[in-house]
């Protein structure tokens, strides 16, 4: 299992995905105080919540496993584990700890498009989850609120939505539960466009992992960006050991002259 330390992979594209979906769930929460608790939007938010939770709770453990310092990473990352307790919506605001964080590390567009080149097969994963968050969200939201004003409409209730939505995402059709309305099936349309380019990605990165007979030898430019940083990193050391050394010549020159003036 490779290691991970340092700060270093909180730009990786996962936590990239986290801080995308930070956002996301914190919008769902605030617009829950803005909505009945008997609305079917507000159990549909509720049940999308819990959801970003379950993806939130599986990175940090998988991050965790991979820690090298466990003991610093539960000390750094305790605010992401509370913030992704399920149907506890306020801690959810703790998440800006994280969003915080991981701005900041953002220095420059750079800095993280090398990151996201450094790993190109896990922002691939990580973009497919993000847009299948996104179209979940967004197509159960806007499909339960279009079809609620018509009284013929067969999706009335949150987990109607969510199923209409999955299966619409994989180009199934069921035909239990569909849109009756011109705007649900013009975001019918847009849902299985999607759905269809969503499957094209995910059909690419399997070929990818099955017809490359290098997926697990590192880069050069891997090795050589190591390399860099292991000579920047002796670098460092070899300075502060001169600083040092330089110091303690100067605290002796002082006793000695201190020595000689008595």
């Amino acid at each position: 299992m490779k290691k991970i330390d340092g700060v270093k992979h909180e730009l990786n594209p996962m936590s990239l995905v986290a801080l995308v979906l930070s956002f996301v769930s914190l919008a769902l929460v605030t617009s829950l105080f803005f909505i009945p608790r008997n609305d079917r939007v507000y159990t549909l938010f509720i049940t999308i919540d819990t959801m970003i939770c379950l993806f939130f709770w599986l990175q940090l453990t998988a991050d965790l496993l991979r820690s090298g310092n466990k003991k610093a990473f539960l000390k750094t990352h305790w605010p992401d584990y509370l913030a992704s307790i399920p149907i506890i919506e306020p801690l959810r605001f703790m998440r800006l700890v994280q969003i915080f964080r991981v701005i900041r590390l953002i220095r420059s567009g750079q800095q993280l498009l090398r990151h996201i080149l450094d790993y190109r097969r896990e922002a691939t994963i990580a973009t497919i989850l993000l847009l299948l968050t996104v179209l979940v969200t967004v197509g159960s939201s806007l499909i339960l609120i279009i079809e609620s004003k018509d009284p013929n409409a067969n999706i009335q209730s949150a987990d109607e939505a969510i199923w209409w939505v999955f299966v619409t995402i994989s180009t199934v059709g069921y035909g239990d539960h569909y849109p009756v309305t011109t705007l649900g099936k013009i975001l019918a349309t847009v849902i299985i466009t999607c759905g269809v380019g969503l499957f094209g990605m995910v059909a690419g990165l399997i070929s990818s992992f099955v017809s490359d007979p290098n997926k697990h030898k590192p880069s050069p430019q891997h090795h050589d960006h190591m390399h860099w940083e292991k000579i920047l990193d002796n670098q460092e050391q070899l300075l502060k050991r001169i600083d040092d050394l330089e110091q303690r010549l100067a605290e002796s020159s002082q006793h000695g002259k201190r020595g000689k003036e008595k």
